[in-house]
């Protein structure tokens, strides 16, 4: 194989490699947009619920049974 060849074997697997990282983040972009929509979503239901009328209740922590 000459010289010429392995440049060109050397900048094609860069080239994948680049492509492939490119891919990576692309997908990873999306992920990460799906997994924000899906917790503003939780927090807009609970923005939602403490506007309605509800009667708090005081929070009491359960007493151990073997006390």
């Amino acid at each position: 194989m000459s010289q010429g060849q392995g440049k060109k074997g050397a900048a094609r697997t860069r080239s994948l490699r680049w492509m492939d990282l490119l891919w990576q983040g692309a997908s990873t972009t999306a992920h990460e947009e799906n997994r924000k929509d899906e917790v503003l979503r939780v927090f807009r239901d609970l923005a939602r619920d403490s506007k309605r009328d509800k009667v708090v209740r005081e929070y009491v922590p359960l007493e151990p049974l073997w006390r």
